[in-house]
């Protein structure tokens, strides 16, 4: 039987495929290359216990390029989320994708694969413990936000709540003392200071440079 592709987007992702151990402070497991995972039809649920033959089986595997897929076990359906780290919370296929900065909910229905991005509410409830930060909250004249810094570790997500991708965007700072994960949006804040998020370090009108003012 042919088999067929289920795309969302035209893109070369990083081809990161992180651990628990690369970004120790999510609390979901990752899905890794060759885990299985089920979905029933009956529920409309997804998860990683044993399959049995009234669920569909779908196995990680290496993609097209940097990209990565799910094959069902006929070997006659395949699909991508174009996310870097997936995992399953309450039932739900959850992905993160780097080029996006955005969580996508992934569903299955009538033979075929919808992707739906999270609100800042949903992700609230899935990391309750990190700071979210919308785009849209810079301000509009100087890209800047402000947020103040307690005691201890702050942590910090930025949420895209715009239809644009920001490939290659990352952190870096002159003062302040921050570590980096491997998914693009996250940041851990341990000195407060002046913290920039740019695309590859350059200033662009298509893609501004945000400064983040931790105090």
């Amino acid at each position: 039987m042919k088999k067929f592709l289920a795309s969302f987007f035209v893109f070369v992702v990083t081809g990161l495929c992180v651990s628990a151990s690369d970004f120790p402070d999510i609390r979901y497991k990752n899905i890794k290359l060759k885990d299985k995972i089920c979905y029933n039809t009956t529920s409309n649920t997804w998860s990683q216990a044993s399959c049995n033959k009234d669920k569909l089986t779908f196995t990680k595997v290496k993609g097209f390029g940097d990209t990565f897929d799910y094959n069902d076990s006929n070997k006659n359906f395949a699909f991508t989320t174009g996310c870097e780290y997936e995992f399953i919370f309450n039932n739900s296929l959850i992905g993160y994708s780097n080029n996006d900065l955005k969580f996508y909910e992934i569903s299955y229905a009538n033979g075929g694969i919808g992707k739906r991005a999270l609100t800042k509410d949903e992700i609230s409830a899935i990391l309750p413990e990190y700071t979210i930060i919308s785009l849209s909250e810079f301000n509009k004249n100087t890209n800047v936000f402000k947020l103040k810094k307690h005691m201890g570790e702050l942590k910090i997500l930025l949420y895209n709540d715009s239809n644009e991708e920001y490939r290659g965007y990352y952190f870096s700072s002159g003062n302040a003392k921050i570590k980096k994960y491997d998914l693009n949006g996250f940041l851990s804040v341990h000195k407060s200071g002046m913290i920039e998020f740019a695309p590859n370090g350059a200033y662009s009108n298509e893609y501004p440079r945000y400064v983040l003012l931790v105090r």
